[in-house]
């Protein structure tokens, strides 16, 4: 894909947040040369199984990149940066406020070499606040967020998820923000700094909670999409032991569902019917074990219930609706392995 062919982007990132959002720019043709110091290389490549000195996810992320080891600290290192960093459209940091200045490389060094510079500062809490400088990973995120008093369990205990929902979140995020200041500097020819903070990346996660709450509803009782208060917006296990995602929200597709499996004294006349303090739960969760997964799935093919396999990571690259998406797609490492990365999640049809 060239919808950013001819953008040069220089990439000072590390760990996931960054480097993913800096993939998906090179995924949509934009030039990124990763630049890593001999002195603080990027951790992700020592993580996991190494492939051709790195580590798979390394790869993933940073194959369509153009690989720079410099030592910027340095007289010589800063110089090279800098003859670079004359013809980029943009540059992205995911240190700490203030350590790009200490190395004479922070926005206002940059902009008397690069007017026009797009500089994106991805960092946990924003730049200017008393949590700036303050150590954090995507849990803490999460929890600064409110997401993680949405993830209890049924004792009430915040349950950790198993990904990194800030960390993407807060990448996607720079990319959207990267992109609305170019098509400035596009307008105006004027550069700018762009302040992303990965917790607050998060806020927008909680829309429908805080709705309720603002209207004086308790959330966690009248949140009909949380998985928890309705039977018909719920995950059920199967004969097999595999689960399924039935979501039929509105009314409709839950009566479809009831007519389907032939439960038609289950239909109900107003989504707030299936709420499980009103309809017996249990009974659902009975039916959906007497059947396998993939005969349920053959079951609601084309019938409008809104259901779908709950796919293990194991599962997806061999799972039709990722095989006819093309959701993984394949590169060559520098020593010729065959491997495989996340395909960009959208497409352009001209």
């Amino acid at each position: 894909m060239n919808l950013l062919e001819g953008i040069t982007i220089i990439d000072f990132t590390r760990l996931l947040p960054g480097p993913m959002a800096t993939h998906l720019l090179a995924q949509m043709g934009a030039r990124v040369i990763k630049i890593e110091s001999p002195k603080r290389q990027d951790y992700v490549r020592h993580s996991g199984a190494q492939v051709d000195g790195a580590s798979i996810l390394f790869h993933q992320l940073n194959h369509n990149k153009e690989m720079r080891m410099i030592d910027y600290s340095t007289e010589a290192g800063k110089a090279e940066i800098i003859e670079l960093l004359k013809n980029a459209d943009a540059v992205i940091e995911q240190f700490r406020p203030g350590a790009m200045q200490a190395w004479g490389l922070g926005y206002s060094d940059v902009q008397k070499i690069n007017p026009g510079l797009v500089y994106v500062s991805l960092t946990g809490y924003g730049q200017q606040n008393e949590y700036a400088q303050v150590a954090g990973h995507d849990f803490n995120y999460l929890a600064y967020a409110g997401i993680m008093s949405l993830l209890k369990d049924e004792h009430g205990k915040p349950t950790v998820p198993d990904t990194q929902f800030a960390d993407i979140a807060g990448g996607y995020m720079a990319i959207v923000a990267m992109q609305a200041a170019l098509l400035k500097k596009a307008k105006t020819g004027k550069g700018s700094f762009v302040d992303v903070s990965l917790a607050d990346a998060m806020n927008p996660f909680i829309a429908v909670p805080y709705a309720l709450h603002k209207g004086g509803l308790n959330y966690r009782q009248y949140n009909i999409i949380n998985g928890k208060t309705t039977v018909n917006y719920a995950p059920y296990q199967c004969a097999d032991g595999k689960w399924i995602a039935l979501a039929a929200m509105e009314i409709k597709f839950w009566n479809n569902f009831c007519a389907v499996v032939n439960k038609a004294e289950w239909q109900r006349q107003h989504v707030f019917d299936t709420m499980i303090n009103q309809f017996p739960k249990a009974e659902v969760e009975d039916l959906f074990k007497t059947k396998s997964r993939s005969e349920w799935m053959a079951i609601f093919n084309g019938q409008d219930v809104c259901a779908a396999p709950i796919l293990e990571i194991e599962e997806l690259e061999d799972a039709p609706y990722h095989t006819q998406k093309n959701t993984f797609e394949d590169f060559k490492t520098s020593d010729g392995t065959n491997m495989k990365t996340i395909g960009l999640p959208f497409r352009i049809i001209d």
